[in-house]
């Protein structure tokens, strides 16, 4: 049986209350808290008991104090003639337990009570709020902006798509805790008044919900990005990343406890984490010029699925042939691309393949690719889209682009999970026609 458990936890900084009224249904389950950080709290099996906690926030403590101050010493001696033992602290955070049936609280004055919590939250969470509520607006704007504008353009994307998601999350939980604190402190000002301390009131809840969705989701991007050289990129990145903080951490830990003055650790501490940086960016980057050499970062896509050499049976080995691809959970875009080497006359061709990974999103992307063009209306040349016939394309459906009336020699053609958009500058035969359908049904 372990005699130790570790557990992450997700209160807000100031939820004195539910920090609290937890505390207490840990003990009365049979463990006591022994340390805490930010989010993994540490507890110790005892036997189950009814115990009182109480929160307590010193506004003047940093992280960096080898020891605690006079001031804080004579608090904690003070707490602990009252019958208040100091369970642990994370910076400016002091947690105290009483196993007394009627303890005398530690604090009595509401007002300095607020003013002592408003004074540590300033000092920790609300500039990370502020912050975050900045990014995720102007980010979360970017990103709905786009979602109206191209949908398809952001949701073929993973980076687009999962990096504006995690901003308007970061914006809703942000601007949540905000107005969840804010109002409070209003409130139990006044309440103050009257010597009464209003409960507080966080978000454990949201806050699981989010750290489980963001996980899930970091997970999905760095599975859509399979098979290439971003996905050993981004999980490398990420690690890095993740493996900064306990290294910073405990070289703060470390200096701490050789009881290096608050300042000089401070200093340190910073220096330590911008050499840490240098290097291992220094190495993610050594590794990533490492993978380029040897093509670890090269498109999947080998080749271009259908070619002018093959349509009109020429030599196009002087072409200059392009291709990109975005991709992502929910849609996948390849775009091609052949024009002469030369200024002479030869055929040109550029097509886009769209492919559909939630069938239940296909009518919705037709849709989007069939009126891309009615915002150039009014322009001095109209464009719109006419049915034509699919069978020649072994399709579903097929329309040709007309420009003022005038068929052009540009298509959309849709396929079982594939939508093509191609567009060339001779007039296509019912055999090149064909053998373009025969290409994408291959690649189905």
């Amino acid at each position: 049986m372990k005699d130790i458990k570790k557990k992450v936890e997700f209160f807000t900084f100031y939820d004195k209350t539910g920090i609290e009224a937890h505390l207490e249904k840990m003990a009365a389950e049979g463990w006591l808290l022994e340390k805490m950080s930010a989010f993994r709290w540490t507890y110790r099996r005892i036997e189950p008991k009814k115990i009182h906690f109480s929160v307590s926030y010193y506004a003047t403590v940093t992280d960096f104090e080898p020891e605690p101050t006079e001031q804080q010493q004579a608090f904690n001696e003070f707490c602990e003639h009252s019958g208040w033992k100091l369970a642990t602290q994370t910076v400016q955070m002091q947690v105290f337990y009483n196993e007394n049936e009627n303890p005398v609280p530690i604090e009595t004055d509401p007002m300095l009570e607020i003013e002592n919590i408003h004074i540590s939250v300033k000092k920790t969470v609300l500039v990370t709020y502020f912050l975050m509520l900045f990014l995720g607006f102007i980010m979360g704007a970017s990103f709905i902006s786009t979602m109206l504008g191209d949908p398809i353009l952001l949701l073929s994307s993973s980076i687009r798509l999962f990096t504006g998601i995690w901003f308007i999350v970061a914006l809703v939980y942000s601007l949540t805790e905000l107005i969840t604190y804010f109002t409070w402190r209003r409130k139990a000002k006044k309440l103050a008044e009257q010597g009464v301390f209003l409960e507080t009131r966080g978000h454990r809840k949201l806050g699981f919900a989010i750290f489980v969705f963001m996980l899930v989701s970091v997970v999905l991007y760095l599975i859509s990005l399979a098979n290439t050289g971003l996905q050993f990129y981004m999980t490398a990145y990420l690690l890095i990343f993740l493996a900064g903080f306990p290294l910073v951490n405990g070289v703060k830990s470390f200096l701490k406890k050789k009881k290096v003055k608050a300042g000089t650790n401070k200093a340190l501490t910073f220096t330590a984490s911008f050499t840490l940086a240098f290097v291992l960016m220094g190495a993610l980057t050594a590794v990533t010029i490492f993978g380029i050499r040897n093509g670890a970062f090269e498109s999947d896509l080998k080749e271009l699925p259908f070619t002018i050499g093959e349509l009109l049976d020429v030599d196009d080995s002087d072409y200059l042939k392009t291709r990109g691809k975005e991709d992502s959970i929910i849609l996948g875009q390849y775009r091609s691309s052949q024009h002469p080497n030369t200024y002479d006359h030869s055929p040109t061709m550029q097509y886009t393949i769209t492919e559909v990974k939630m069938p239940f999103l296909y009518d919705f992307v037709v849709d989007q690719l069939y009126h891309q063009y009615d915002e150039w209306r009014g322009y001095d040349s109209t464009y719109e889209y006419v049915e034509t016939d699919a069978t020649a394309w072994g399709a579903d459906k097929a329309w040709q682009l007309y420009k003022d009336g005038k068929p052009d020699t540009a298509f959309l053609i849709c396929y079982d999970k594939y939508i093509l958009e191609v567009s060339v500058d001779w007039e296509l035969t019912a055999e090149q026609k064909q053998l373009i359908g025969n290409k994408i049904c291959e690649e189905q």
